[in-house]
Order: structure tokens, then sequence, then C-alpha cells
């Protein structure tokens, strides 16, 4: 167990750490730094961020072919369940029934695997994006920083301070944008489909 330790130690500090601080670091150089020399505020950077980040989740949806599978599935699951409905013309009914049930089992262990398989994608696609960015925007716009820049540790400093909030926070912040993003997204994309029939 001690060696398996050591190996999962050294692949962390010796090859995932470096690779997180150097993506940390060139994200930093093309995404942060040239807003920042635009004199644009964090708050606008965290939006902007967010409509990247749903940029990126939307052409993962597209390298996965998310819409793909759900429509096969769908297919052949209907092709499926019908197959399962022609078991009513057998006479006998115990076989019918055992038949059915041994049909059944199978359609129900396809569909489970199908959504596993399914809620696997969207983690891949919606989730971990979203906390491994979250995760890299915190190490940028600290406390310290927002401290300096408008005298609050908040992203977005709230003038009255009503039921003790003095403002919203940098992960509050981005996920309502990143929700945001996603749902013109999608509505954007619905009217294309719609636009297309």
């Amino acid at each position: 167990m001690d060696q398996l330790t050591e190996l999962l130690d050294v692949i962390y500090l010796n090859y995932l750490t470096p690779l997180f601080v150097g993506t940390g670091y060139v994200l930093e150089f093309l995404l942060i730094t040239p807003f920042l020399s635009m004199h644009l505020p964090p708050l606008a950077h965290v939006i902007l961020l967010a409509g990247v980040l749903a940029m990126f989740s939307f052409s993962l949806r597209r390298l996965l072919r998310v819409e793909q599978k759900v429509r096969q599935f769908n297919t052949d699951f209907a092709a499926k369940r019908e197959k399962q409905q022609n078991l009513q013309l057998i006479s006998d009914k115990q076989s019918r029934s055992a038949l059915y049930r041994v049909t059944d089992e199978e359609l129900n262990d396809e569909y489970n695997r199908f959504l596993a398989g399914h809620y696997a994608r969207y983690v891949s696609i919606y989730l971990l994006p979203l906390f491994l960015i979250l995760a890299w925007l915190n190490t940028i716009f600290t406390p310290t920083f927002l401290e300096r820049y408008h005298g609050s540790p908040y992203l977005w400093p709230l003038p009255i301070q009503s039921m003790g909030v003095g403002g919203l926070n940098l992960t509050f912040c981005f996920l309502v944008a990143y929700i945001g993003w996603l749902i013109i997204g999608f509505q954007g994309k619905r009217l294309v489909v719609k636009g297309k029939k």
C-alpha cells in the first residue's frame, strides 16, 4: 500500500501539479492579461469567462456527439419495447410471463447503462470544467486582489449591507453567468433547429 501511495504522490507532484500550474499560467496570459490591460472590471472578466466556458461545453458536447447518442438510444430502445409488446401474441401465459420478465430486465439493464454513461458525459461536459475553472479563478481573483481593486473582498460589492450580505462572491457570480450563457446557448440552438424545419 505504501508503494501505491508513493507512486500516486510522484504522479501528482511531478506530473499533475506542473500540468495544472502551467495550464493556469497559459490561461491567465490568454484570458486575463488582455482584459486587465483593457481595464475591464473583474465582474466583466467573470461573465466573459463564463461565456467562454459555455462555448467550450457546447463544443465538448458536439465532440462527444451527445445528441446523436441520445437519439440512437431512443430509437433502439423504442424498437426493443415494440418487440417486447409482441410477446402478448404468445398464447401460453407462463411462457409469456417468463419471456416478458427476461426482456424487461434486459431493457432495465440497458437503460441503466445508458443513464450512467449519460450522466458521466454530463459530468465531463459541464461539472468537471466548471470546477477546474472555478478553482483556477479563485487563485486569480483572490479576496486580496479584489480588496486592492475596489476595496471589498467580494467580486460584486453591494452598496447597502442588507441582511448582513456585503457582496456577491466569485463562485456565485460565475455560476449565475455560466447558467445564463448555457440557457442562451440552448435557446439559440432550439431557434436554429426550428428555423431549419
